[in-house]
């Protein structure tokens, strides 16, 4: 990679689901065991007051295992999915494009024909990989999605990956 030419040049727009996808990398954790950290935590509390026993005080811990387990899934799987949905119709997201420049010692980011921003790979705090998309945090909280379908071959995307990657 030289400074002059960029190793790497991606131009895309975000669709619906890939937006999706970023987003729930970003905010779930970039393993999927941290998905379930919550809902296993709310069950244990269920277990916990069936062995105190369900006549006894035991009913309430139940009772409170599933009002959390509850709230769990309502959040993840209909609020935060709708009010995402409503925001990338709102701003249209899905219009304004994107993209990223991969150098020797630094990227260079676009959106939506603005002056491009500088980031060196230091400054890169997360990187994950998801089912659509590739995801990265900096050190300032922008968070960055990459669609898969954006790499025109698989040495572009493991370039891509293994930049990163030792992040």
């Amino acid at each position: 990679m030289t400074d002059k030419k960029a190793a790497l040049s991606l131009r895309y727009y975000l669709n619906l689901e890939e937006s999706q996808d970023g987003f729930a990398l970003a905010t779930f954790g970039k393993k999927q065991l941290t998905r379930f950290i919550t809902p296993a935590i709310s069950i244990g509390i269920i277990i916990w007051g069936i062995s105190l026993g369900i006549e006894g005080v035991g009913r309430y811990y139940v009772a409170l295992g599933a009002f959390f387990l509850l709230l769990q899934l309502l959040m993840r799987y209909w609020l935060l999915p709708m009010l995402f949905k409503r925001q990338f119709v709102k701003y249209q997201f899905g219009k304004s494009e994107q993209g990223i420049d991969l150098y020797q010692h630094h990227a260079e980011l676009y959106n939506s024909g603005r002056a491009k921003k500088v980031v060196h790979y230091h400054e890169v705090k997360k990187f994950a990989e998801g089912k659509l998309t590739y995801m990265l945090e900096l050190n300032n909280r922008t968070v960055v999605v990459v669609p898969k379908r954006a790499f025109a071959s698989s040495e572009q995307q493991d370039l891509f990956k293994h930049r990163f990657a030792t992040v």
